[in-house]
């Protein structure tokens, strides 16, 4: 099992557009092009800031050619969002193996 997990720092203000375009555009297109994918969305409890929220995106697939492929269209998609939102949202992403 393989998660792709992104995290977001969204500026509170924008909060609500960032989700609109999670659910109308990234989880869409993830979903269509893996189709046994499992997508999560959590609010990061952690880190406390008054100006921004920050959210884990987690993609858990299962093959590494699963993998490469959300991490190929990772990339379009979060350029696509730089686009849209600017600093108002930023974001990094860091790939996770499960250990038995």
């Amino acid at each position: 099992m393989f998660i792709f997990n992104t995290t977001f720092s969204v500026e509170k203000k924008t909060t609500s557009d960032w989700k609109a375009w999670m659910d109308r555009n990234y989880v869409p297109t993830m979903k269509d092009l893996v189709k046994d994918i499992r997508v999560e969305l959590y609010e990061v409890m952690a880190m406390v800031d008054e100006e921004s929220t920050n959210f884990s995106c987690q993609l858990h697939c299962k093959s590494p050619e699963e993998l490469e492929t959300i991490n190929k269209y990772n990339s379009i998609l979060v350029n696509n969002l730089s686009a849209k939102f600017g600093d108002k949202c930023l974001h990094f992403s860091s790939i996770l193996k499960e250990v038995k």
